[in-house]
């Protein structure tokens, strides 16, 4: 008759047991640096230090093989010296915040959530998981589970699914259940939530002043739902003030009402909980990284982040090393803290790839099949999402037809998003760069001489939002303004033939909008209303 496994509770106890205090410290610790390699240097600190985990940013990154060669030689260096596998991060939101070469580039999280598909948004988790674990990531710093307002001016913008909190929550839980599919951390951020606040804690202190009604109604609702997914997940806290949550006014990170007895005791959260970097303003400000370190320990937080500094770092771990040994962190404390670290990485350890798996990466990029038809549902759902009419006609109104071979034309700051929408729209296109110092004058004009029945202008930034927005009205009625950048940019549609906001830019946007031209030409014949 067969053993039975020993269970995986009994396996980490006794790991735990034989750990020395400075192995044990190291787990505590999540830790950025700004080689490519594993240099003399940087081995040095990992054998001294041991850090249990590690956060890789663009500055790491040259290309895919690049970064899976550095990620296979940290993975057997930090085993090497802790004899345990590390967790190895990346901020993996989509849109801006995407800091592996993926092709096509990644939606952001608001024109995931335009889309209001659990499915699509679980695919896409399962699908970022897969690119992870290809160049050698267990561990993603996503989703963001803060509620914003699209239109608020927000540090977050676009990388909140929105302003709705039941959908933010439905839309990141799925997220996370496709990371985790892929055997991929998800950590959802930033906890309690930042509202639609505009200061940034990366740069300053911040409070929050929300009532404790409205966080509970608004901010906190997605993390009720994350909660319930178990032990092998984790969320990083906020740096920033809750008032009504702590009356101390500890940040986040600091706080105990917060992250213990709100998040561990009144939302029964099982997971492990991160801290933001503590060399942000938001908290280096306040204190020391290695006073931050500690306190941040003994709060409640699991893992403490310092990416920047093998100095401070090497500070914070004798910081914390002696606080230990004096049980200011006390004992009980810090096991329960490793039990939870070492159920994740008993998860998450990095496995030899499945051979019956595809490869994903294509020279120095990450593609497949798969996720590129992924990518392209996504923004085909989010235009049609675009595509439904905001405001009925106004009675009466006279319909205003489009010609039966309308004459169109495009404008755009992008001259691939001019050559892409051109060589996929399948009719012949007149096209204006906005190059230079470009102005209304010069445009509307040359949209006269062109004899344009309707203009696409592709709006990107600040610039192009301006040249829309200061368009004569005659000239509005006949503007399709397709957004491919923040929310902000085109705050109404209130004046133009139709607003697209899809909030995305990549090499294909003009390429997929023009595969939908039809589509969108033959919903403004049904639906635009001359007021």
């Amino acid at each position: 008759m067969l053993a039975k496994p020993t269970p995986l509770t009994t396996l980490i106890d006794k790991k735990i047991a034989q750990m020395t205090v400075d192995e044990k410290v190291g787990q505590l610790f999540i830790v950025g640096f700004p080689q490519k390699t594993i240099t003399p240097d940087l081995e040095k600190f990992i054998g001294q230090y041991k850090p249990g985990a590690y956060l890789l940013f663009k500055r790491n990154i040259v290309s895919g093989e690049q970064i899976r060669d550095l990620n296979t030689a940290l993975y057997k260096t930090s085993f090497k010296y802790s004899k345990l596998p590390p967790l190895i991060a990346i901020d993996q939101e989509g849109g801006s915040v995407s800091r592996l070469p993926i092709t096509p580039a990644p939606p952001n999280a608001l024109a995931l959530g335009q889309t209001q598909s659990p499915l699509l948004a679980e695919e896409m988790g399962y699908q970022t998981g897969l690119f992870l674990r290809e160049v050698g990531f267990n561990m993603n710093l996503a989703p963001v589970l803060d509620v914003t307002d699209p239109l608020s001016s927000s540090f977050i913008g676009v990388r909140s699914f929105g302003s709705d909190p039941q959908l933010v929550g439905e839309l990141g839980v799925a997220y996370s259940k496709g990371l985790l599919k892929a055997r991929v951390i998800p950590t959802a951020k930033h906890f309690p939530g930042t509202g639609n606040l505009k200061a940034d804690p990366h740069t300053s202190v911040v409070q929050n002043t929300s009532s404790l009604e409205f966080l509970k109604n608004n901010d906190l609702r997605p993390y009720e739902s994350y909660a319930k997914l178990g032990d092998r997940v984790a969320l990083m806290l906020s740096h920033l003030i809750y008032p009504a949550l702590d009356e101390s006014r500890e940040p986040a990170s600091f706080s105990k009402k917060i992250s213990t007895s709100l998040l561990r005791e009144e939302l029964q959260y099982k997971g492990l909980v991160v801290t933001d970097d503590l060399q942000m303003q938001g908290s280096k400000q306040l204190l020391r990284p290695e006073a931050a370190a500690l306190k941040a320990l003994q709060a409640g937080a699991d893992i403490v982040m310092l990416t920047w500094s093998f100095a401070d770092q090497g500070r914070a771990f004798e910081y914390v090393k002696n606080a230990v040994q004096k049980n200011e962190l006390k004992k009980e404390d810090l096991d329960n803290k490793l039990r939870r670290i070492l159920t994740v990485k008993a998860f998450a350890n990095l496995y030899r790839r499945n051979p019956a798996q595809s490869p994903l990466l294509q020279g120095p990029t990450l593609t497949s099949k798969d996720y590129s038809e992924l990518e392209s549902n996504i923004f085909a759902l989010n235009l049609k999402s675009s595509l439904i009419p905001r405001t009925l006609p106004t009675k009466g109104g006279k319909q205003r037809k489009l010609a039966s071979t309308p004459r169109i034309c495009v404008v755009a700051p992008s001259a691939s998003f001019i050559k892409s929408f051109k060589g996929s729209a399948h009719r012949s296109i007149d096209s204006l760069l906005l190059a230079g110092d470009f102005k209304k004058e010069t445009v509307t004009e040359w949209m006269s001489a062109k004899k344009c029945s309707l203009t696409l202008a592709a709006v990107t930034g600040p610039r192009t939002s301006a040249l829309v927005r200061s368009m004569p009205k005659e000239t509005k009625k006949r503007l399709v303004v397709v957004n491919l950048g923040s929310p902000r940019l085109v705050r109404s549609e209130k004046g133009y033939l139709r607003v697209l906001q899809l909030y995305f830019n990549h090499a294909d946007s003009g390429k997929k909008i023009a595969q939908h031209l039809d589509e969108i030409l033959r919903d403004l014949e049904i639906q635009i209303a001359k007021n």
